[in-house]
Parts: structure tokens; sequence; C-alpha cells
């Protein structure tokens, strides 16, 4: 073979693999900000999801005298087998309720509640007379903390249940923050998403909220 096929021959070799880099350069461009706009979409979708589940919880608050037990079991029904939650954290009793099963990563929703909320006593204990077939009075307080971080200032507190998608990543072993949300404790976690950090998203029924509701429909005086 001569010099010059040589060449060419080698030449041709490198215009490949500079035309393979130049299109690896330009899909990573591409793929980066796609993969990011449909991360975004997840968590939208997911936002809306929680946001259906809390308006799902007032009403069944409404119209049953008390919050819902969490799924313990993992059917979608609440499990309240007498006059108490089998458990106070659990998932989103998403047949009970009429709502989505999982987040749009797939996952449950976690749903924790006082339990003082869901039972089938009357009242809670504090001065407000109680209702007849009512849980919890105008003075209840719930028992679940939110903070801006795990050892950060109180975002909200009173609060008598709380959703919690466990976003992406599911739970990051090394996010503080985020174990915070899966511990099994009254204390969760509201903070900005980081990349490749926490990502949950949380949200939670509002007493004030939840108290206004069953006023304006005639379950508290």
């Amino acid at each position: 073979m001569s010099r010059q096929k040589l060449n060419q021959h080698g030449f041709t070799i490198i215009e490949i693999a500079i035309v393979l880099l130049i299109f690896g350069l330009i899909v990573g461009g591409i793929m980066g900000p796609l993969q990011t706009q449909l991360d975004n979409m997840d968590r939208r979708e997911t936002v809306q999801t929680l946001d259906t589940t809390r308006e799902a919880l007032v009403g069944f608050a409404l119209r049953n005298g008390r919050l819902p037990c969490p799924d313990t079991s993992g059917d979608g029904q609440e499990n309240k087998p007498g006059a108490n939650c089998t458990n106070e954290l659990g998932d989103v009793p998403w047949v009970t309720l009429g709502v989505k099963s999982v987040d749009a990563w797939k996952q449950p929703l976690t749903y924790r509640v006082d339990g003082s909320f869901a039972d089938s006593a009357t009242g809670t204990g504090c001065p407000d007379p109680d209702v007849p077939g009512i849980s919890f009075e105008l003075c209840s307080t719930g028992n679940i903390t939110v903070r801006a971080t795990s050892s950060g200032a109180v975002v909200a507190s009173n609060v008598p249940a709380i959703l919690v998608s466990h976003g992406k990543n599911w739970v990051s072993a090394g996010d503080v923050n985020e174990q915070e949300n899966s511990d099994n404790d009254t204390n969760f976690v509201d903070k900005t998403h980081v990349n490749q950090g926490y990502d949950d998203l949380v949200v939670w029924v509002n007493i004030n909220n939840l108290v206004g509701k069953m006023v304006s429909g005639n379950k508290l005086p």
C-alpha cells in the first residue's frame, strides 16, 4: 500500500473520531437539560398528587369527624382495627381516600398523623367542649413539627398530619434531612431541593385550615 493511501486512511479515522467527539458533546449538551426538564415535570406531578391527597384528608375529616389512619399493610386501606390507628406512621391510605397510590417515581407517599386526630374518641382533652362524633376540638393542636433543616428553624408546628414524597433518590443515606423524614418520629424537614442531595417533597395539613373547614361544614361550633 502506498504512503499516500496510508495517510488518507489515517486521516479518515481521525475525522471519524472528531465527528464522534462532536456528536457526543452535542448529545451530552442536550441530554443534561432534557433530564432536568423531565425531573422538574416529575416534581410538579408529585406536588399536584400531594396537594390532591391533602385535600382528600380534609374531605375525609369532614365526612367522618376524624383524619384517616395510615395504611400499614400495603392494601391502600387505613388500618384502624378498633378505636385507634394500628400505627401513626405508614403509607397514604389511597383506596380509602380515592387518590393516587404513588408519586411520579412510583413510590408510595409517607403519611403521618397525630393519633388523637384519627381515633374514635371524642375530643383531644383540650378545654373547648367536645362534639359527639368528632375526634378533635377547636382548641386541639397536632404533635408534628416541620423544620427548615433537621436542626433548623421551625417552619410549622401543631401539625395534625403530614405527607412526604421521598423524591427520585428515595431516602438518601448521606442526607440527615432526608433521614429526618423517614425516622419514625414527629419531626420533619421541608427545605429547598438540592441536586444530588435533599429532594423530598413535603406538605402538611394546617391545623387552622382543618378546624376552619370543620366549622364551615358545621362539624365544629
